[in-house]
């Protein structure tokens, strides 16, 4: 049976320690927490590098197209990624052929209705005649 160190200075835990001990004694804990607590031992968020660019706030808004749009591009990149187990292409394929399906209504919303924008214009050079009762 390996023989128990302890965290701090690594000296033979005692025989009688619980599985759970991780120091010698009280000195070694409370060292322990000192070395943990100490500012030389705190983590401050780093700055971005200075080289890099950074992050640009959109100019507009994104709307529900344009996370289409991604949603698109990032199911087919998935769909064409050698590692895409073939258990997730039926699935893939399914989201992928319902956010086409919801890009193409938004196209067709876009585009005017002839019929309902302007229905004089499509009855131009055509002429109703009046109805008669009697030649039925």
């Amino acid at each position: 049976m390996p023989i128990r160190t302890c965290a701090q200075c690594g000296h033979a835990m005692p025989k009688n320690a619980s599985a759970k001990r991780k120091y010698c004694s009280d000195n070694c804990r409370k060292l322990a927490s000192k070395h943990r607590h100490s500012p030389q031992h705190q983590t401050s968020p780093t700055p971005p590098p200075a080289n890099e660019p950074s992050p640009q706030q959109p100019t507009a808004p994104a709307t529900y197209r344009d996370l289409l749009e991604v949603s698109r591009t990032a199911l087919m990149r998935n769909l064409k990624d050698p590692h895409c187990p073939a258990t997730a292409v039926a699935g893939l394929s399914k989201q992928l052929l319902a956010v086409g399906k919801e890009l193409l209504e938004m196209d067709r919303e876009k585009e005017p209705d002839p019929i309902l924008d302007d229905p004089e214009e499509m009855a131009d050079g055509i002429e109703d005649e009046p109805f008669d009762a009697e030649t039925i």
